[in-house]
């Protein structure tokens, strides 16, 4: 049996990292990590072209199907009910036009024009593991530089997520429920007890992130091998060509080809 007290925290998290994603391939499903990159440039580039509504929506909805087809549908329901609820805050500002909800309706365009790029790349952040990620960066002749920097900001903001929830449960546990209340009764004590833990922690998490890196020899000059054997499927070439489909329209009709 493996003792774990006398294990260094790079050690537990290389191994952790090594064995991440090692399940049948058939327990999850994924897009390749290739083609989850050029839909992310893709919603990046018309997140801010001039769209109508039905082609915002159909990027949304095409969003959720990829997150349906990975299995992720509670997250898809949840993101689904968040823009059902800018969109309808939208709609609600616009029947009342006055000077205090003008601002308020350029923060909502805002959201919604950012919304798809959000969805998907959490989506890609969720079900991309960083084996994939790298193998599938370096056959496209990426920098190892950036390799390195992305593969390690793959992990490390779910990692903030679960250190965000783990302080939130300890200032439970401590009495210091984080509620909108206890927020709005004592601001500057909520700021000290909830970040200056997880800004403290981050820091650690990142140094050993960094380490267990090192220790499987991401900055090594050597070739790279990979434990995955990335390929294009059918449904790869589907959900890319219609995002594909999308930019195009937008590429359109802001060329005033189509109206």
């Amino acid at each position: 049996m493996t003792n774990f007290k006398h294990t260094s925290d790079a050690a537990v998290a290389a191994s952790t990292w090594l064995h991440e994603g090692t399940e049948s391939p058939r327990t999850a499903r994924r897009l390749d990590p290739r083609v989850s990159l050029s839909i992310l440039v893709l919603l990046n580039l018309i997140a801010f072209a001039p769209t109508n509504r039905l082609v915002e929506i159909s990027a949304v909805v095409v969003c959720a199907a990829v997150m349906g087809w990975c299995g992720r549908r509670s997250a898809m329901f949840r993101w689904l009910a968040a823009y059902a609820v800018i969109f309808a805050a939208g709609y609600a500002i616009v029947r009342f036009p006055n000077d205090v909800t003008a601002s308020f309706a350029a923060m909502i365009i805002t959201f919604r024009r950012v919304f798809c790029v959000g969805m998907f790349a959490s989506n890609m952040i969720a079900t991309t593991r960083v084996g994939e990620m790298a193998s599938a960066l370096q056959r496209i002749r990426v920098p190892r530089g950036m390799i390195c920097g992305l593969c390690v900001a793959l992990r490390f903001f779910p990692t903030m997520g679960k250190e965000f929830v783990s302080v939130v449960e300890a200032m439970k546990v401590r009495g210091f429920a984080l509620t909108p209340a206890s927020i709005l009764r004592r601001p500057a004590a909520t700021v000290e007890n909830l970040l200056i833990p997880v800004m403290s922690r981050l820091a650690i998490v990142a140094d050993e992130l960094s380490n267990a890196a090192i220790v499987r020899g991401i900055d090594s000059d050597e070739p790279r091998t990979s434990y995955y054997d990335l390929r294009f499927s059918g449904i790869d070439a589907v959900f890319l060509l219609l995002f594909c489909a999308i930019a195009a329209s937008v590429a359109l009709a802001k060329t005033g080809v189509v109206a």
